[in-house]
């Protein structure tokens, strides 16, 4: 079997209970959890939290600090580069890589999400912590891994859709699609080694059409650039002067730009 093929039979059977997600995850007002009915997050009465107080912090290569507008925090792929002692409520860990699972890193009892299985089987989340709600949908890595298992965070929060796709090796599936159609910013690993080529990430790109895309999964400032390079050509490139973002419905793009973040690490990796 082709591996495209074999990647959209595993993900379409996986997935077939989830297909109403899109509809209801990022959903400003209430998420339900598919299939079961049950609340994952309360009903929020009136304008809910200001958005101007929601930001991502790059800790370089996958790892992100997601910040609500009621600090709420969760440390997205803790790797070896994560300050050791930054606290958080959770952690979301996309795949076992050591680059991506450095749990010991994060502090104050987070909640630990992993995406994946010991035995590197997919492994759905659908929770909320405070006024974050997280949920997974399955993924795989590239040809070089075996066909290991990857996860997609998706993470809604006051009316904003923040999707991590950790270490993503294929093309999206129509249901992957389908479940990423709300989302505000995308993460996507631009390493074009381990994962997928630049012109394989612009097609994931144009199929989700975020208004934000920020690129990771690098560790030398130049692959960042080399990345922009190539993509300018289909999209307006942002570069960030500092590693954070703060987010806000009104700031958001009206079509898709490309928000490259200043390197945490640059002093190490050089310009």
């Amino acid at each position: 079997m082709k591996r495209r093929g074999f990647i959209a039979l595993l993900a379409g059977g996986i997935l077939f209970w989830l297909r109403g997600i899109g509809d209801a995850v990022c959903n400003p007002s209430l998420v339900r959890l598919i299939g079961r009915g049950r609340q994952l997050a309360q009903m929020r009465a009136g304008r809910g939290p200001t958005l101007g107080n929601y930001f991502l912090q790059w800790y370089g290569h996958s790892s992100f600090l997601i910040h609500s507008g009621s600090q709420t925090k969760v440390v997205a792929d803790p790797n070896f580069n994560v300050t050791p002692g930054i606290q958080a409520d959770a952690v979301t860990v996309s795949n076992d890589h050591f680059t991506h699972n450095n749990t010991g890193a994060v502090t104050g009892n987070p909640i630990i999400l992993r995406g994946i299985t010991f035995r590197q089987t997919w492994n759905p989340i659908r929770t909320s912590v405070k006024d974050i709600t997280i949920v997974n949908i399955p993924s795989q890595r590239g040809v070089g891994w075996g066909g290991v298992a990857n996860s997609i965070f998706i993470y809604e929060m006051g009316s904003l859709c923040i999707a991590h796709l950790g270490n993503i090796g294929h093309l999206l599936t129509a249901e992957q699609e389908k479940v990423l159609q709300r989302v505000d910013v995308m993460m996507i690993p631009i390493d074009a080694m381990t994962n997928l080529g630049f012109e394989d990430i612009l097609r994931v790109i144009e199929r989700v059409k975020p208004p934000i895309v920020i690129p990771m999964h690098y560790d030398v400032v130049s692959q960042g650039e080399l990345f922009a390079g190539f993509a300018r050509e289909h999209y307006p490139i942002r570069k960030i002067e500092g590693s954070q973002l703060t987010l806000s419905r009104a700031a958001l793009p009206k079509s898709t730009e490309i928000f490259v973040l200043k390197h945490p690490r640059t002093s190490i990796f050089g310009e």
